[in-house]
């Protein structure tokens, strides 16, 4: 059966313009869109024949998720997420489909070259992320929920990660927080360059510096209470003058910050301030938060898809970060001096 590289090769132009001509991704020449569906018809490449018909007459009516499972994946993140999207595109009428191989790239081809999906999301980004190279050799749009350093072949939405670290230490900075330890997720995930961790970190820890703030940051080698531990004590054992600690974290981690605390006999927020960032709003009842917001980031990203899938829009590269939402819950006090 003929594929997208025999279709390019027979019309002489890119993979990438066969695609466009069959997603509407971008406008191509009319020239080119003949000689095009010309190389299709010749070859029986059914994609481009039927790019000629209405979206909802062609379409499968199934989405995509391709979501690579991880050793450090974060279980409930990855099911908030999953769910908001299957929830937005259900009131669309849309099944999803899940991968989680963590060769996404390939998985994106079988896809869409199987003509399983109408479009695919992408989840649990990294910064450079083979499957945001894979959209352009693909006839399908593509949506990224998380911010890759090259958007070009993609329409992405995510949180503003960047923002939200720079304001997660703007306030322990008002409260009069100046010595900060940063708690951090599985190491493995940084240096993979996990968008959201990478962003979040990085601008935190430059801002902290900005603002002239002495920042520990620690990972933890795993989940166990003993890992928390062994971080929390590490981090004050390099700074005892530790007040605040913003911790990337779900419920059950800060569960485990909170009970290391009181091992060393520590309160909050009397002792020490906590601030759950980057989870997915599961630690209300635990700590402030500046959480992430799976509703409304897979909402809108269900929103783009389905212009895109109407022929409404063809901005691909498009981006769109949303803000984060600070959330007070007790936890974050001005600073208490400790003998």
């Amino acid at each position: 059966m003929a594929g997208i590289k025999d279709v390019a090769a027979r019309a002489g132009v890119s993979i990438s313009t066969v695609s466009y001509v069959v997603s509407g991704k971008r406008r191509i020449g009319a020239e080119t869109q003949v000689r095009v569906r010309a190389a299709a018809l010749e070859l029986g490449y059914r994609p481009v024949i039927d790019a000629t018909e209405p979206a909802s007459a062609r379409g499968t009516h199934v989405l995509a998720v391709s979501s690579p499972l991880r050793p450090y994946t974060d279980v409930a993140n990855y099911a908030a997420f999953f769910f908001a999207l299957a929830t937005a595109a259900k009131r669309h009428g849309y099944d999803i489909l899940l991968l989680m191989h963590e060769a996404g790239d390939q998985e994106m081809r079988r896809v869409a070259d199987r003509g399983m999906a109408d479009g695919i999301f992408l989840l649990d980004v990294l910064l450079s992320d083979s499957r945001a190279d894979m959209a352009a050799a693909i006839d399908i749009p593509v949506v990224s929920i998380g911010y890759t350093n090259d958007t070009g072949n993609v329409y992405t939405v995510d949180m503003d990660f960047a923002r939200m670290g720079r304001e997660a230490m703007e306030k322990a900075h008002v409260l009069g927080h100046r010595h900060v330890m940063l708690y951090c997720p599985d190491r493995r995930a940084f240096i993979d360059g996990s968008n959201f961790l990478v962003r979040f970190l990085d601008s935190a820890m430059q801002r902290g510096e900005e603002l002239g703030m002495t920042v520990v940051r620690k990972f933890a080698f795993g989940r166990t209470a003993d890992d928390v531990n062994l971080a929390i004590e590490e981090a004050f054992g390099e700074d005892p003058r530790i007040t605040a600690i913003i911790c990337e974290e779900n419920a059950a981690q800060m569960g485990l910050v909170r009970a290391a605390l009181a091992r060393k006999g520590l309160d909050v927020p009397r002792d020490v301030s906590i601030m759950a960032a980057c989870a997915n709003g599961s630690s209300a009842r635990l700590a402030d938060e500046m959480p992430m917001n799976p509703g409304a980031v897979c909402e809108r990203a269900v929103d783009i898809m389905m212009e895109v899938l109407r022929g409404e829009r063809h901005d691909v590269g498009y981006v769109e970060l949303l803000p984060g939402e600070y959330c007070a819950r007790g936890t974050m006090r001005a600073r208490q001096v400790r003998e």
